[in-house]
């Protein structure tokens, strides 16, 4: 629960951003739509550095490994900011090539790719956070991420404004915002790292790069990253071809996805305990509790979403008012939500099974997964609903729903396959050491 309303408070600051920019301009809330998958692609590196490190330093906690845990949780720190930079400088040039591809246009094109240079700067400080956090959640410690920002929210809503329409920055103030916010985040959860205990003895040496450990995280915040990198290729995807469909749509479609997250954190939070307690439990070669994790998990998670899905039903048109007066895009925006109600359940399904095989070291699969699901599946479906089929947007909407109940089945499955494996493994050891 704390790590759903960590996420919960994680979402409600661009939610904050959206209610802002919404009575800012219609153009605003476009700029926002724009960015938001550009964005959403610079920090999959370091969600995929966080899950490594998730996976890496429980197993050790778990083998009682502590003096591993700690070189490895440092090391998965300079890798986050690494790869981050260098990532950012690339962004930086070439964000208005992306965004013209993405179908942007004038006005809402040049606010967006304003805004996007601005965030830029606070990429290493974003991936830096969910490193932190994740070294908190191995040893059970999810809170400490809900109150860093909870403060920030509340913070968000005093400054928003402030920069937005006293110092007139308009979008930019958003960004400028938003890099300070999370250099404070950075700084709470650090402090509360370096009080855990097998984190007292840490010394600076052990945040430059070592080889083989860098190869190791690699090894599995790689694959966890290009998994998020579909995620978020998909959400371009998605914005490429609604683009089509003109800016109400693109406006819709900004205020309606933030909405859907903040049903999703339902979610989410077992989605960070299921990837914690597997990764701690595999360490110990205890299959038996991780076994019971996914079952558990899978039962809470479809419960959570049907709820979720009920809400969205019911009241998607006050949901969207809440955000925008424009009559067109609380329409378009309601017919979305009622769509995504009946992703829900496939969305928990597949979002628990991705957190188990990380757990078990086994992100490539989650990688095929999103490879499949946001990439190669959205086009052919998009494609052939709006220019073969010739629909309107409802096509995109109706295709994101087949698509995701086909693929959630499809992990769930390989899933259980690979928990069998990975006990039978573990049990075939054992009778080893016996014999020996």
């Amino acid at each position: 629960m704390p790590a759903a309303l960590g996420m919960m408070f994680s979402v409600l600051l661009n939610v904050v951003d959206t209610y802002y920019a919404g009575l800012l301009s219609p153009s605003a809330l476009a700029a926002l739509s724009l960015a938001g998958p550009g964005f959403f692609l610079m920090i999959t590196l370091g969600i995929g550095a966080g899950q490594a490190c998730n996976a890496l330093v429980g197993s050790r906690l778990g083998a009682e490994l502590y003096q591993e845990a700690r070189l490895l949780a440092m090391q998965s720190l300079s890798f986050a900011v690494t790869i981050s930079v260098v990532a950012s400088v690339i962004a930086y040039f070439l964000t208005p090539a992306l965004f013209a591809m993405m179908g942007g246009e004038d006005p809402y094109l040049a606010l967006s790719i304003d805004y996007m240079r601005v965030v830029l700067a606070a990429t290493a400080l974003f991936s830096v956070a969910t490193v932190l956090n994740s070294i908190l959640n191995t040893c059970g410690n999810t809170h400490s991420y809900r109150n860093a920002q909870m403060y920030a929210v509340i913070a968000n809503i005093i400054l928003d404004p402030l920069f937005m329409f006293t110092f007139g920055l308009g979008v930019v103030g958003v960004a400028v915002v938003s890099v300070l916010l999370q250099a404070g985040v950075v700084i709470y959860l650090a402090r509360k790292v370096m009080q855990l205990q097998f984190m007292h003895s840490a010394v600076k040496s052990e945040f430059f790069p070592i080889s083989h450990l860098y190869k190791e995280i690699a090894a599995q915040a790689l694959p966890a990253s290009a998994a998020m990198l579909f995620v978020a290729s998909g959400g371009i995807v998605i914005v490429t071809f609604i683009s089509k469909f003109g800016e109400p749509t693109m406006a819709a479609y900004g205020v309606a996805l933030r909405i859907e997250q903040l049903i999703q954190l339902l979610v989410i939070g077992l989605n960070i305990a299921a990837l914690s307690i597997t990764s701690v439990n595999y360490g110990a070669k205890q299959m038996a509790r991780v076994e019971e994790v996914f079952r558990t998990s899978i039962r809470y998670a479809l419960t959570l979403m049907l709820v979720g899905a009920v809400v969205l039903l019911l009241f998607a048109k006050p949901l969207m008012v809440l955000f925008t007066d424009d009559i067109e895009v609380q329409a378009i925006g309601v017919t979305y939500l009622r769509f995504q109600a009946f992703v829900f359940p496939a969305l928990a399904l597949t979002f628990l099974s991705a957190a188990i095989l990380q757990g078990l070291k086994l992100p490539r699969i989650n990688l095929y997964f999103n490879i499949a699901r946001q990439l190669v599946g959205q086009l052919i479906l998009f494609y052939i609903a709006v220019y073969v089929l010739e629909l309107d947007v409802r096509g995109v909407w109706a295709s994101i729903l087949v698509l995701n109940w086909v693929l959630g089945l499809g992990i769930v499955y390989v899933t259980i396959n690979r928990l069998k494996k990975a006990s039978d493994k573990i049990e075939v050891g054992r009778r080893g050491e016996i014999s020996g």
